[in-house]
């Protein structure tokens, strides 16, 4: 069955639907049947994106109006668009090179498609941070008294990079969890999973936001193709350091030896001198929208940041206005690790809409620290 939007309906909740007037949704009615009254759960014909929409938003669809020509193309792997793997071979036909899976036909083809590509940006906060789990002593717990780093816990990273200032910097800026490390190599492969094709990746400096970075495109596959553009522009509000200070982070040359894929040729869009401490909430707007608007160029662009970027990064996009500084802080507590917002271009209208995201976001319990003497011993 056929649905055709009588009405704009944008989206309250992230399971909802954005649809525009003269929109077809396609609605399969044996999936209605745990929907509540008043609504049904469709697929856009113009976004292929899935989730409930007001069933009175709605009418029914002539038969006709949904028919449409079919023409043969030729069509590649996603991310053909961006990328062609280091290990696919040349070879000579006819005395000219060629490769045997971008042949001129499809090469042709692609260019041709690409020109017509929507814009698209993914943001996500960063994976779980250490100290978030064992607060801000993690560092004091896994300190030998020779000064030497161990495992006190298994959600603990099983090493920490090389720095050449003091260790004490960590506490500063944490690194990701071992539990951080699997959420964000598994959101990666569901992006995979999903045929996601990233073509530029964005990451605030701070180190648990590279590493997650780093272990979606390693989900992703994407891992030897893509490098991490370090963005200062890109950190939290800097209100909300504990410390009052900006991090010393990790240098550039410090990633690169710790194997990180950043891109060392990349040059931000807001220097790292021009973070300042206890930013006002103008400021920290007036930095988001003008380095976003910077960033997004192209194609799909992935960014990874804080919780505070879902909407500082977002909302200037789709034309919203910033959030009261009053009730900022209460809509960020409530994202969780790995929380995303998706939002894609509509060329013809010369705007951006917040469409649901291409993955769900991870959900997982709390597991405690166990000691076995307490409680399997004892009477």
């Amino acid at each position: 069955q056929t649905l055709r939007a009588v009405f704009q309906y944008k989206p309250q909740n992230i399971d909802e639907l954005m649809i525009n007037v003269g929109d077809f949704i396609y609605v399969d009615p044996t999936q209605q049947s745990d929907v509540s009254e008043g609504w049904v759960i469709g697929t856009s014909h113009r976004t292929g994106c899935r989730g409930f929409i007001p069933e009175n938003y709605t009418e029914r669809a002539n038969e006709s109006d949904t028919w449409v020509k079919h023409r043969e193309h030729a069509f590649v792997p996603a991310s053909r668009f961006f990328t062609q793997a280091e290990n696919e071979p040349n070879v000579k036909l006819n005395g000219q090179v060629h490769n045997p899976v971008m042949s001129r036909s499809v090469t042709n083809i692609l260019s041709a498609q690409n020109t017509t590509l929507r814009r698209g940006l993914l943001v996500m906060r960063h994976g779980e941070r250490v100290d978030q789990v064992f607060g801000k002593s993690w560092l004091q717990q896994c300190l030998a008294a020779d000064g030497k780093y161990h495992r006190a816990d298994l959600n603990f990273p099983s090493i920490l990079p090389k720095r050449r200032d003091s260790m004490k910097q960590f506490e500063y800026d944490p690194p990701l969890s071992s539990c951080g490390i699997f959420q964000s190599r598994l959101t990666g492969e569901a992006l995979l999973d999903q045929e996601v094709a990233v073509s530029y990746v964005y990451s605030s400096p701070a180190l648990r936001c590279i590493q997650t970075a780093q272990y979606v495109l390693e989900g992703l596959k994407l891992d030897q193709k893509l490098k991490i553009r370090v963005e200062p522009g890109l950190f939290e509000w800097t209100k909300w350091e504990a410390s009052k200070i900006i991090p010393n982070f990790m240098t550039m040359t410090e990633l690169t030896e710790a194997s990180y894929k950043v891109d060392t040729s990349y040059r931000g869009n807001f220097p790292l001198s021009s973070l300042v401490p206890s930013e006002t909430y103008e400021e920290y707007i007036s930095r988001s929208t003008t380095v976003i608007k910077q960033i997004v160029t192209a194609c799909v662009i992935l960014i990874v940041g804080h919780g505070s970027s879902l909407a500082s990064f977002t909302r200037p996009l789709v034309g919203l206005p910033a959030r009261e500084s009053s009730n900022f802080a209460q809509v960020v507590r409530k994202i969780p690790s790995l929380g995303m917002c998706f939002c894609e271009e509509l060329k013809e209208e010369n705007k951006w809409q917040m469409v649901n995201p291409p993955v769900k976001t991870l959900t997982h319990g709390a597991n405690a620290a166990f000691n076995w003497r307490n409680g399997i011993l004892d009477n």
